[in-house]
């Protein structure tokens, strides 16, 4: 019963957090026709006919009118082939409501624009937004039509951003304007200016200047922007056409040369490697190796493991029992191991005694979950700052430095190219400068020393897979633990399952026949070490984790515009 209302809870909850998503309509405004006949005294009557495409069930239409500064909305209805529809005013939103599922419907909108024309002492004006960035819809073809009050030939017209030229006079001085697919989130207002005389109704003066003039200035500098504009983004993709080629060829010179260079110098390296394959001497710790030889990553749960059975192999710490471990001497301990123990020992562990019980116990309790992440990220940089000390990559600071100048060519045009609009260029562009940042971030070419580490272990690890049981029993237990504890750090299935076999082939019992442990063997390890493993991973799945708003403003001229939407 519990679950149940709970249940409905959360189901009401949701409902009113997220109504949007809840009843999202799929609809497409396939075609919009908006006539506006402007009056002699300076009101507008429109008519617009939308054509709307659902997908599923819906409610109705709506439709945001939002009036300029000085004007207003009056008597606005809905109809369909000639029936009323009930419209909901909300503000500036009128709901339409008409029902239905998988319809093509046509409604047609009407509505009066109060104070719509601007009267001036030379012209009159109908500068006005039908719809503006704060549209939710597209129109996937759209057509405005502007009548005066009397056929006319003195017109001036033009319209801005989606309504740029797509203006044409027609004979009678109404003015069409063809938009064709408006993107939603976009502005297009329209102006158009006839003689003052044909508004001589007009009761309201806007100002008593004239006024011709100044628009036929705004239209000519509308024009001269955009020739400078058309100007502008030839002049743009000239220097396209030649600069992403020849930056794109510098590029791949830069790689080919540097791989042809790496190659070289592995080659020399493997020349000089005396037994390819065998165990590597110990350079570095093991856990500084495992980090090194595994492209600077750490597994965290079986490199924290290798690390711990590490301690026990040098006999800073005793393997006490399955579970329980012992701190015996961190003198000589490197960075990494003093942070190792300290955790293990003191912080979870107590009196210098580590048990597993103990990290499932401080695991399990979520406060201790920032100071497990900032261990791990001590631990994992001291580890990785030992590797840095063997100073094992080559300085390539200066050569970075060059082509990571050369590339900031690049970026202004990653600005001009969107701009205007050659997508292509930007998109190529994009790619290109990423890929040179990416490579520049990524290029850390091993020197000699680091080549012949890295190689001799990655050489190594692919013949352990294949080495006989009766082989590795020659070896000495340090470097069989050695080989177990890398496997096992480095996380390598192949070499996990061969460490089993191996240690499976020894054919020697885990404990003694009296029950008695063998605190320090290899053959402890094979129990240990995938426990310690799995010990670990537990842990950082314990302690590990796992609305926005926004706003927007916008506006056609005047701070008018509008949108149209479903719901």
């Amino acid at each position: 019963m519990r679950a149940k209302i709970s249940g409905l809870i959360f189901l009401v909850v949701f409902i009113f957090i997220f109504p949007i998503q809840g009843f999202a309509v799929d609809y497409w405004i396939n075609d919009v026709k908006m006539d506006a006949f402007l009056q002699e005294d300076g009101t507008v009557h429109v008519t617009e006919a939308h054509t709307y495409e659902f997908d599923g069930k819906f409610n109705g239409i709506t439709r945001t009118v939002i009036p300029k500064k000085g004007s207003s909305i009056k008597d606005f209805s809905a109809s369909e082939n000639g029936k009323e529809l009930r419209v909901e005013k909300d503000d500036d939103l009128y709901k339409i409501h008409r029902k239905g599922k998988d319809e093509t419907i046509t409604v047609t909108l009407t509505y009066t624009i109060m104070s719509g024309v601007e009267i001036y002492q030379d012209v009159a004006q109908f500068y006005w937004p039908f719809f503006d960035n704060r549209n939710e819809s597209t129109y996937e073809n759209l057509v405005i039509t502007v009548h005066p009050p009397q056929s006319t030939g003195d017109v001036i017209a033009f319209g801005y951003d989606e309504a740029f030229q797509t203006e044409s006079v027609q004979s009678d001085g109404s003015v069409v304007f063809h938009f064709g697919e408006v993107p939603s989130e976009t502005n297009g207002d329209i102006r158009v200016a006839y003689d003052v005389e044909l508004f001589s109704a007009a009761n309201e003066v806007t100002s008593d200047k004239p006024m011709k003039e100044e628009i036929l200035n705004d239209k000519n500098e509308l024009m001269i922007k955009a020739q400078e504009r058309a100007e502008m983004k030839e002049t743009l993709s000239k220097v396209a056409i030649v600069l992403v080629p020849i930056f794109t060829l510098l590029f791949l010179v830069v790689i080919v040369r540097n791989r042809f260079e790496g190659k070289a110098k592995l080659a020399a390296v493997k020349r000089e490697m005396a037994h390819p394959g065998a165990l590597s001497k110990q350079v570095m710790s093991l856990p500084a190796t495992i980090v090194f030889t595994n492209h600077n990553y750490l597994p965290q749960g079986q490199s924290m493991a290798a690390a711990l059975l590490d301690l026990v192999r040098k006999k800073m710490v005793r393997q006490v029992s399955d579970e329980k471990f012992q701190l015996m001497n961190k003198e000589t301990a490197l960075p990494h191991e003093k942070i190792l123990t300290e955790w293990l020992f003191e912080k979870i562990g107590r009196n210098g005694v580590f048990d597993f019980s103990d990290l499932q116990s401080y695991s399990k309790n979520k406060k201790n979950s920032g100071n497990y992440s900032s261990f791990q990220m001590k631990w994992g940089e001291a580890v990785r700052n030992e590797v840095k000390e063997h100073r094992l990559y080559e300085d390539k600071s200066k050569f970075k430095l060059f082509l990571g100048l050369l590339s900031i060519v690049l970026v202004p045009f990653l600005f001009l190219f969107p701009m205007y609009e050659l997508f292509s260029w930007f998109v190529l562009t994009l790619i290109l400068f990423g890929g040179i940042i990416i490579y520049l971030i990524a290029y850390r070419p091993k020197n000699r020393e680091g080549l012949r580490i890295f190689h001799e272990w990655l050489m190594f690890k692919e013949s352990y897979k294949a080495l006989s049981a009766d082989e590795w029993k020659k070896w000495s237990e340090d470097d069989q633990m050695r080989a177990y504890i890398y496997g096992l750090g480095m996380g390598d299935k192949g070499m996990m399952k061969q460490n089993d076999d191996l240690i499976y082939a020894l054919n020697k019992p885990y404990r003694y026949e009296s029950g008695g442990f063998y605190p320090y063997s290899v053959y402890s390890f094979g129990y240990v070490g995938p426990n310690a493993s799995a010990q670990f991973e537990s842990a950082n799945e314990s302690i590990g984790t796992g609305s926005s708003s926004s706003s927007s403003s916008g506006g056609g001229a005047g701070g008018g515009g509008g949108g149209s939407g479903a719901f």
